[in-house]
């Protein structure tokens, strides 16, 4: 429970520091009470693991049987000091390229084994027809992470394994 209210402060802060910088660029004004609020119910919310070995820099929500969304830090969750560097949602799937949402188009380019499959990194992709997720990652700000550059919004580059066909 500890780590969760290190993560809500932060979560806290960071949507307060957000909250600032929107109000400079003419956009809806959220108040300080509302943004307090946030942190406690997203703790509560924020407890399930699909992966196997869990995954320390995300927290995931399991919005239906076979969907899920996520917050992914810049480190592990436990570690002070640490940011929000992209939400994201999940489908459940296969490491098919007949499973993959749209082809990749939508934002679903990253596909996450649910068990870590030998010779693939952290879960990264897996073995053909492995069950899984195919996950969209969605920037939150601007910085730079895995040789590779992000802005706000969809972040189609985020380490897409290309999927085999399997039928």
């Amino acid at each position: 429970m500890k780590k969760f209210f290190w993560i809500l402060l932060f979560l806290i802060g960071t949507l307060w520091a957000g909250h600032a910088i929107s109000q400079a660029q003419g956009e809806k004004e959220i108040p300080k009470e509302t943004l307090t609020s946030i942190g406690p119910q997203l703790a509560d919310q924020f407890t399930f693991e699909p992966f196997t070995p869990p995954m320390p820099d995300h927290l995931w929500m399991k919005a239906d049987p076979d969907k899920m969304i996520f917050l992914h830090f810049a480190k592990p969750v436990s570690e002070k000091d640490n940011r929000l560097i992209f939400v994201g949602d999940g489908v459940k799937g296969r490491f098919c390229a007949e499973d993959q949402p749209a082809g990749g188009r939508t934002g679903y380019v990253h596909f996450h084994a649910s068990t870590v499959a030998k010779g693939h990194e952290h879960g990264h992709g897996g073995e053909k027809a492995q069950e899984g997720f195919w996950l969209r990652h969605v920037a939150v700000g601007e910085f730079d992470m895995m040789k590779m550059h992000f802005k706000p919004g969809i972040a189609h580059n985020f380490m897409p394994p290309p999927p085999p066909k399997c039928k």
